[in-house]
């Protein structure tokens, strides 16, 4: 009989014993039994027998362990970096079990299903169901392997749809785009390949052609007989680099992961593990895909906010993860952004990273940008100066790009005569009036109810409508350009992926004159005839409670920025309060280099990130009294730790999801030693309450 190590899935539990007679590799996924309930487990690894009595090992689901050990290191390093059981690690690296699909055998004859058609015109044909799958699957992919769709589809409704002349087959194994990089771009490639153990930062402005060349480094590790990894940040991102990336590998097979993709989610993973996948694409999960015989690992827009899972544990981040594969596989790790975090640009300028700078665009010039001060402003919606630039670049046959940092028409009903401000029962605060279905939203717990017509406190019918969102903006810029073609772009209006590809769609057709959207706008999208971008309400970001909050600002507006002038002529007005506010103004100046040695000054003075390592603790009750007890409690149980304690003190968002909460923030010069010694204290329980549950325990948060 033999001994193993098994954790268990999504079970907040260190890892159990099992017996079972045989050998099973680690990584493997087996169903055990606790409290005479099956549950599934991974087996971690083989271990002596213990001295008591244990279970044996119901099944074995898998036949073989898809977690190699390179895998199994950066799981059990990824579990004790953020404090998570080994299991709930695991989990990622698997598709969610509700999730049930076929696993596809690696055969082609090289023929794809494409959309012969626009994706515009396709939603105004009447389809059935069986039909709009596949529809859906085409809009999620690009195109799709023929024998695939035999095997996943109904035949009927595949030639139902050949014969309404909207898919087409095709044979998409011919020779790639032919595109030319210049000299620039090619000492980069040349710079990147002759170091391949080191982490590189292609640092380019918008539009710098910064994707061309990590395609181009793609393309020798790929012929090489390696694998390649490419993380985005964003869904949204993903259609538009899929059919590049198609465009330019038209003979290798390339696969997509992320959130979104639904049952197939399974099927891509099935692909990938069984190695007929040379190229991923995916947002941060598919950086916990046992993908094998990786040589390149790319992240994308390494900046965003995205690749930091923060809502649920564990909270990892995925750029972190994303190296440590590229350390443990032997790979080239490249990271990519016009605006990179403070961390990574000060580890390029150290030494630590290879720092590839591009500073001339590839297509097109960088946008002219005016700063409007809108204290001066009649509006504080648009200025007229940016109405005349919206009228004046309409008549030159261009589209606009309006950003706006809140989605919805008001961010807040307030009353005028008591000053009081509907909030969410829930959380801590102000509601979202939404007036396209009347109602005011959470953004945060997802409560809604009707608009009030009169104040809950002293009854007055004197409601003020305050802060700007997009459907304020959509509202008030269809009353002022009534015959243009305008189209909200928000996580409201945009809920699934079929509606994402078709409103891209829309704009590369030129089918949208003006387009207001939120953060979804904002980077990584290539559109030629973006002519002017305007930004209203550009202070929103600059007065969170956050350290971060001045580089949130400046890499928000650089990347909406950036969205101008790539095929015509650009322009880009930012409205603000502060027009003499420092990040403003680097802005408006275009140069990185002085906002980072300006904020890398400050963090150094305070004592943030990159010269101290933080981590924040959250402790949360339905009580506030309890809450600040067990805050109080923690601080006295980890006085004596390597490390500065800042708190406990209230969260911003001091009440979320009916729980009241506290935080306390840890400054230290060791992460390792703090992770350890908190590890060991909860392990220890010397808390007295369950720290799973009540404690949120984030390593290098990115948000407060």
């Amino acid at each position: 009989m033999n001994y193993f190590s098994v954790a268990i899935s999504r079970y907040p539990i260190p890892s159990l014993i099992y017996a079972f007679d045989g050998e099973i590799e680690p990584g493997t996924r087996v169903v055990v039994d606790i409290r005479n309930k099956n549950h599934t487990g991974y087996v971690i690894e083989k271990v002596d027998q213990p001295a008591f009595k244990v279970k044996s090992i119901t099944e074995i689901i898998d036949k073989k362990s898809f977690i190699d050990e390179k895998m199994m290191t950066i799981v059990k390093e990824s579990s004790f970096k953020y404090i998570t059981p080994i299991g709930e690690i695991l989990d990622l690296c698997f598709p969610p079990s509700k999730f049930k699909g076929k696993a596809l055998k690696k055969e082609s004859a090289g023929k794809y299903l494409s959309l012969k058609v626009s994706i515009s015109e396709v939603f105004r044909l009447k389809l059935d169901k069986n039909e709009m799958k596949i529809v859906e699957s085409l809009l999620e992919n690009g195109s799709i392997e023929y024998l695939y769709a035999l095997k996943n589809f109904s035949r009927s409704s595949i030639q139902s749809l050949l014969n309404k002349n909207i898919l087409i087959i095709e044979n998409l194994i011919s020779k790639g785009e032919n595109v030319k990089l210049s000299s620039v771009q090619n000492q980069v490639v040349k710079d990147i390949l002759s170091k391949p153990l080191k982490p590189h930062l292609i640092n380019g402005i918008t539009g710098s052609g910064k994707t061309e060349i990590y395609f181009e480094i793609a393309d020798h590790v790929i012929k090489s007989g390696k694998r390649v990894l490419i993380l985005v940040p964003e869904i949204v991102l993903t259609p538009q680099l899929m059919m590049r990336t198609r465009k330019r590998f038209p003979e290798i097979k390339i696969g997509i992961y992320h959130s979104a993709l639904g049952a197939s989610r399974k099927i891509e993973w099935d692909e990938v593990v069984n190695g007929n996948v040379d190229l991923l694409l995916g947002t941060r999960s598919a950086v916990w895909m046992p993908m094998k015989d990786i040589g390149l690992i790319v992240v994308d827009e390494e900046q965003d906010d995205s690749y930091k899972q923060y809502a649920m544990r564990p909270y990892y981040n995925a750029v972190d993860v994303a190296k440590r594969r590229a350390e443990l596989e032997g790979a080239i790790f490249i990271l990519s952004s016009a605006t990179p975090r403070i961390e990574t640009y000060h580890k390029a300028i150290t030494g630590e990273t290879e720092l590839h700078k591009v500073e001339e665009r590839s297509v097109g010039k960088l946008p002219d940008i005016k700063i409007v001060d809108m204290k001066k402003s009649k509006s504080q919606i648009l200025s007229d100066l940016l109405i005349k630039q919206i009228e004046e670049n309409s008549k030159n046959g261009n589209q606009t790009f309006l950003f706006v940092p809140k989605k919805g028409f008001a961010s807040r009903i307030q009353c005028t005569n008591c000053g009081y401000i509907f909030k969410c029962p829930n959380c801590d605060v102000p509601m979202v009036y939404h007036k396209v279905d009347g109602t005011l939203k959470c953004h945060y717990c997802g409560y809604e109810e009707p608009l009030p017509t009169t104040c809950v406190v002293c009854g007055s019918s004197n409601l003020k409508k305050g802060g700007i969102g997009t459907e304020r903006v959509e509202s008030e810029v269809s009353k002022i350009f009534p015959a243009l073609r305008i189209k909200r772009m928000d996580r409201e209006e945009l809920k699934d992926m079929t509606s994402v590809e078709e409103t891209l769609d829309g704009i590369a057709r030129m089918e949208f004159d003006i387009v207001v959207g939120t953060k979804m706008i904002t980077k990584g999208l290539d559109f030629p005839n973006i002519g002017l971008v305007g930004v209203i309400d550009a202070d929103h970001s600059l007065g969170m409670p956050d350290f971060r909050a001045n580089e949130r600002t400046f890499q928000l507006l650089s990347q909406v920025s950036g969205r101008a002038g790539r095929g015509v002529k650009g322009e880009v007005i930012i409205q603000t309060m502060e027009p003499d506010n420092p990040i403003i103004k680097a802005i408006s100046d275009q140069n990185y280099d002085a906002f980072y040695r300006a904020e890398i000054d400050r963090r150094k003075v305070s004592g943030y990130p990159p010269f101290k390592e933080l981590i924040l603790i959250t402790v949360e009750d339905k009580l506030p009294q309890d809450a600040m007890k067990n805050a109080e409690k923690l601080k006295q149980a980890i006085a004596q730790g390597p490390f500065e304690i800042l708190g406990p003190a209230e969260s911003p968002i001091f009440k979320l999801m009916s729980k009241y909460r506290y935080q306390i923030l840890l400054k230290c010069s060791d992460l390792d030693k703090a992770i350890e010694f908190l590890s060991s204290k909860i392990k220890a329980e010397l808390l007295g309450f369950d720290p799973l549950n009540v404690l949120k325990i984030d390593v290098q948060p990115y948000s407060f």
